[in-house]
């Protein structure tokens, strides 16, 4: 994984576009799970009024009326016992995105470590395909209800949610094509990187090694020592983010120092190490 927080407390545009894509993942989960509990439980009533007025399956005054509501379905071929559960599971987690928000955004930090252990302590993960498969219960069961004869009954909250929902999916659309390109330029950053990590720094004397704590003050900050590695480094080809990764200094730091290099011309003096 690529070391990004070296580049600043500020995340990349990868990372800043994948908290976007969930926060509208999330927003859409939010409302397809009321919608579709409440489509499910207004079409059992209504095909029940129609049907069996004077025994409803599920009364105005019942109680556990959703628990009715799939038993139903499962009762009438509609749902499987097994596919009841996975609704039910998708309807916890809405209750995760609606009282834990930051247990799913809490992968994508400046803390990579933190956020581990945070999510790990809470045993939430991120689901990336629970609009997927919300969207796919939703078409199965409204097509269980035209086979066995049911009136659909469609909740206004549609009609009053719709101009939203399309603008957040054509925007998923258009981040999910953003978020493709910069995971394949991120890639080709690591490999770079990798490579130039593990290649052997030949030649060097302890005392020009990048880990030498003749390199760093005791606030963190470079010592001319460490300034002068960092020239040293740039000498052998070294990119900037490999040089703020092997000095343990932010990318902004290591561009600074590469400048102040190039505008010496590019080269190290190679004096006698202070």
């Amino acid at each position: 994984m690529l070391p990004y927080d070296l580049k600043g407390a500020r995340l990349p545009a990868l990372e800043r576009n994948e908290l976007k894509y969930r926060a509208l993942e999330m927003v859409l989960i939010l409302f397809r799970v009321e919608h579709l509990r409440g489509f499910v439980l207004e079409s059992i009533r209504a095909t029940d009024r129609f049907h069996r007025p004077t025994n409803p399956r599920i009364p105005l005054n019942a109680k556990k009326v959703y628990e009715k509501a799939w038993a139903v379905l499962i009762a009438d071929g509609i749902l499987t016992q097994a596919e009841s559960d996975e609704i039910q599971s998708l309807v916890d987690y809405r209750n995760t995105v609606a009282h834990e928000i930051q247990s799913l955004t809490c992968g994508i930090a400046d803390d990579a470590r933190l956020a581990q252990y945070y999510a790990e302590s809470r045993g939430i993960k991120y689901d990336d395909k629970a609009v997927a498969k919300l969207q796919h219960y939703h078409d199965k069961i409204e097509e269980g209800f035209t086979s066995k004869g049911y009136i659909m009954s469609l909740p206004l909250d549609w009609a009053a949610f719709a101009a939203a929902e399309r603008t957040y999916e054509q925007e998923l659309h258009r981040l999910r094509r953003k978020i493709t390109r910069q995971v394949a330029i991120r890639n080709e950053e690591i490999q770079k990187l990798n490579a130039e990590l593990s290649a052997e720094i030949s030649g060097t004397p302890l005392e020009a090694h990048p880990s030498h704590p003749r390199n760093k003050a005791a606030n963190g900050t470079l010592t001319k020592h460490g300034v002068e590695t960092c020239y040293r480094l740039f000498d052998k080809k070294r990119s900037t983010l490999a040089v703020a990764h092997l000095m343990r200094i932010s990318y902004r730091s290591a561009a600074s120092r590469r400048k102040a290099w190039e505008e010496a011309g590019g080269r190290t003096r190679h004096r006698k190490m202070p």
